[in-house]
């Protein structure tokens, strides 16, 4: 087994993920595979598509579970508060023996550039600070070691380590739980 980055690549590339996502749509990996800080098995896809419908989505959703076998599968279309129709597929799968998590989003160019715009600044940042992108990968394994990372009361999620490292100057564990209050001002 290699980083958890090439075993990504594996399921991008090896399974025919990415080829197949480029026949509905143009296909963004965002989050962190594409700021090079994967702190576990987790991929996040954004899919450019101007005409996804409900057909494309049953389609996808056959080739997903009959490719990946997930353990977990969910497919929704939902209506943001700004009015656009988004498309959601998220499954977790074990893959080469370790289990995986993937979410695709079918998004419009302009939601998916804000996410790349974020994703970029937040690699750009973490490559002015010495260290800290270990520090933040470090972080985020060990908040998900210990039940801390995810969504809910006294949670952590990516932005609160990224806030604390980039803006706090937060270095490890300890100091996380210390001096951070998950969800506030989250970046």
């Amino acid at each position: 087994m290699g980083t958890i980055r090439e075993n990504a690549d594996i399921i991008l590339y090896n399974t025919g993920l990415l080829e197949r996502l480029n026949k509905i749509g143009t296909p963004h990996i965002i989050g962190s595979y594409r700021m090079d800080m994967m702190a576990w098995n987790d991929l996040d896809i954004d899919i450019e598509n101007s005409d996804m419908s409900i057909e494309k989505l049953y389609e996808l959703t056959d080739y997903i579970i009959k490719t990946f076998r997930p353990k977990w599968y969910e497919a929704k279309e939902e209506v943001t508060d700004e009015g656009k129709t988004v498309w959601f597929q998220g499954a977790e799968a074990v893959i080469e023996g370790e289990l995986w998590n993937f979410d695709l989003w079918f998004f419009d160019r302009e939601t998916i550039g804000k996410a790349e715009s974020y994703c970029d600044g937040i690699a750009a940042r973490t490559a002015e600070i010495p260290g800290a992108r270990e520090n933040i990968i470090k972080i985020k394994q060990e908040l998900l070691r210990r039940g801390l990372y995810g969504y809910g009361e006294g949670k952590y999620i990516s932005m609160d380590v990224y806030r604390g490292v980039l803006e706090q100057g937060i270095t490890g564990i300890e100091d996380m739980l210390e001096r951070y209050v998950p969800g506030e001002n989250r970046i």
